[in-house]
């Protein structure tokens, strides 16, 4: 099986690394860091404060992007190739095949996310912005949420077409990042319907608010070690449920 998995990791990491696109995100990416140098000259008392906000907000925006894009586009090229027919006529699982796909996609992730904070702690380094702990956390958190997205992705393409997993997806991120205002309507609703429902919605949504720390990157203030396991604990349960969700679909699905 560790074989099996291994080939699938390899094999999807090699895939993501060598497409273009990814490179042009990569390219797109620098050029708003670089714009953020900009943003900071332009706030002559909150410099420090404007970059380290500019640069880790769209480090969180690239890292959902990239999971989306991924999530979706290699499940689809490999059903689009038929390449998936001849991968499953094997002795092969379909959640290993699974599986392999999201571990090497979470690697792809991290190594893109990983290489543009390294971007981030340079320009950082040039404007001469203290470097703490605190970026670091939430690269890691915002890595974190950008492979929920890629999960929910996964599952969402393991049943419809890509146009439409692009749509549940971005719908699946905007409401998660919600999830704490939808607590807020749900509190304030008058029928009970309404309530019932944005209460179930809250449940079944993981809650990107752990994950958002832009106040804590923006002022230099500490993050509690805490809220980071807890917030690696959530990611962790979101990502085997919807993972199993998938598995399931996936092995109900007839390819023939």
């Amino acid at each position: 099986m560790m074989l099996t998995l291994s080939a699938f990791i390899s094999q999807t990491f090699k895939e993501s690394i060598r497409n273009k696109i990814m490179y042009g995100i990569g390219f797109f990416a620098v050029a708003i860091f670089l714009f953020s140098l900009v943003l900071g000259e332009l706030s002559l008392y909150e410099q420090a404060r404007v970059i380290r906000d500019v640069c880790m907000t769209f480090l969180m925006v690239m890292g959902i992007a990239l999971g989306m894009y991924t999530g979706i586009g290699l499940i689809h090229k490999e059903i689009d190739r038929r390449i998936i027919y001849t991968i499953l006529s094997k002795p092969i699982r379909r959640y290993q095949f699974l599986i392999g796909k999201f571990i090497g996609i979470s690697c792809t992730l991290f190594v893109e996310l990983a290489a543009m904070f390294l971007v981030v702690l340079g320009l950082l380094a040039v404007r001469s912005v203290d470097i703490d702990v605190t970026l670091f956390q939430a690269f890691w958190l915002t890595y974190l949420q950008s492979i929920i997205v890629a999960a929910a992705a996964l599952m969402f393409s393991t049943f419809s077409s890509a146009m439409l997993s692009t749509l549940m997806t971005s719908g699946f991120v905007i409401l998660s990042l919600l999830n704490p205002q939808i607590g807020i309507y749900a509190a304030q609703s008058k029928t009970l319907e309404v309530r019932a429902a944005m209460r179930g919605a809250q449940f079944l949504l993981p809650n990107f608010g752990h994950f958002d720390v832009s106040t804590q990157v923006s002022y230099a203030l500490e993050i509690p070690w805490s809220h980071v396991l807890w917030s690696s604990c959530h990611a962790i349960a979101y990502i085997v449920v919807l993972l199993c969700i998938a598995s399931i679909i996936l092995e109900k699905r007839d390819f023939i």
